[in-house]
């Protein structure tokens, strides 16, 4: 069973054996407790709370990474990573609160990796606020009110400062970089750059027209300087 949290992610609720093995760790002093017991492969209760984890939140998040929201149907472990939203190398004690996990694609979760996640980065325990947050967060916030995405063109507009933060934090503009090389004659930086052209005549605040104008520039300026560079290859 789940329990439904602010209308987004549906919180793990573990099964009897895994709630006591996570009682048991959070009784520990927190100066035993470390991020690396995460990775401890020689634990079977461990090994079956983490794959009750990943199990639930792969179907509480229909196959959708929390942070870019790219759809992933697969069900192989190795394809996905169980998301520490403070990252449980700072905050081990929040290592198995349901609230703090979630599942991401490998390239948000490396981009994201042990970043401050919380406005009072000395919190002892676990905020359960979105205004704790300096990010749009997975349980506590609902995600298209901070990031917009233009689906087509697969861009990421901040609506909210914690929107902006969560696009920089898990590296969403790498969606946008990963054009640097095309010519900007190319037909997918074309319709990119068509794409940003029109969410900018609708951009629905200031976030967004700055993040759309310094996306086309990016676009634009790389496009040209690849173009430039194979002409002279011709010469």
């Amino acid at each position: 069973m789940s329990k439904v949290i602010s209308g987004q992610i549906k919180s793990v609720v573990y099964s009897e054996k895994s709630a006591q093995f996570v009682r048991d760790y959070e009784a520990k002093k927190l100066s035993v407790k470390s991020g690396g017991d995460w990775d401890d492969e020689h634990d079977p209760l461990l090994t079956e709370v983490k794959r009750e984890i990943k199990k639930h939140y792969l179907r509480a998040q229909s196959y959708t990474c929390a942070y870019c929201r790219q759809k992933i149907v697969v069900d192989h472990n190795g394809a996905w990573d169980t998301e520490h939203i403070a990252p449980k190398d700072i905050y081990s004690a929040f290592m198995f609160v349901p609230e703090n996990l979630c599942l991401s694609c490998k390239d948000c979760n490396g981009a994201k990796s042990n970043k401050h996640v919380f406005v009072n980065k000395a919190r002892r325990t676990f905020p359960d606020k979105s205004k704790d947050y300096t990010i749009c967060h997975p349980h506590f916030d609902v995600y298209s009110d901070h990031v917009r995405v233009i689906g087509e063109a697969v861009l990421y507009l901040p609506r909210t400062k914690k929107g902006q933060a969560l696009i920089e934090m898990c590296g969403l503009l790498r969606f946008v970089y990963g054009f640097a090389d095309y010519e900007i004659v190319d037909l997918d930086i074309g319709a990119k750059v068509v794409a940003l052209g029109t969410a900018l005549q609708n951009a629905q605040s200031g976030f967004e027209q700055i993040a759309i104008a310094q996306m086309l520039r990016t676009m634009v300026d790389d496009g040209l300087r690849a173009a430039a560079r194979k002409q002279l290859e011709k010469i």
